[in-house]
């Protein structure tokens, strides 16, 4: 088995559970046990600051939106940059919080880049390997933009026309693309 930590998993068309319809998920944990990740595309109408002081009662003014990490129900974590406040690698360069005291120092240092998650998504044994071969999701490697994404265009979508583009090329053989191809 290899692990899909540190990849993005893509919802297929062909995934009909609402929860995940156009959910891009970070997998940060991948066995023969299950995987467990969080969607990073689905922020709620909760912020920063609202959260800070019901969970933390420490007052904050961020209006930085909170995300839905999934539908299991988990704690408050964050995605993160700075190592001193980490409690796991997500990927490289790229660190998890869910001890209060580092989700406390991110938040009353406005950090960035910094993505705010509850709850989470999990599968059991096989269970990934099996959506899989149902060709429920799409991978690719995760890179901290996808993470801490600023575009306009939907990160589902970004993705999906870059998964697409490398299964055309791989389908055509292309195998060397120029960076400008109006040079052509």
């Amino acid at each position: 088995m290899k692990s899909l930590k540190g990849h993005l998993l893509l919802a297929s068309t062909k995934l009909v559970d609402p929860n995940f319809a156009k959910a891009d998920v970070l997998i940060f944990d991948h066995t023969e046990e299950g995987a467990a990740g969080v969607i990073i595309n689905r922020p709620v109408k909760k912020t920063i600051a609202d959260i800070a002081e019901e969970v933390f009662e420490i007052r904050s003014n961020w209006d930085k939106p909170l995300h839905l990490g999934g539908p299991v129900s988990g704690p408050l974590a964050a995605a993160h940059t700075i190592k001193a406040l980490a409690d796991m690698e997500v990927m490289p360069g790229i660190y998890g919080a869910l001890a209060p005291d580092h989700l406390t120092e991110l938040i009353r240092k406005h950090q960035e880049p910094t993505l705010f998650l509850v709850n989470y998504a999990g599968w059991g044994p096989d269970q990934l390997e099996d959506e899989l071969k149902e060709e429920a999701w799409h991978v690719m490697p995760a890179h901290s933009e996808h993470l801490f994404w600023t575009q306009e265009q939907s990160l589902w979508e970004a993705c999906i026309k870059e998964v697409s583009g490398q299964a055309m090329d791989e389908v055509l053989g292309i195998r060397i693309k120029p960076t400008d191809p109006g040079l052509n």
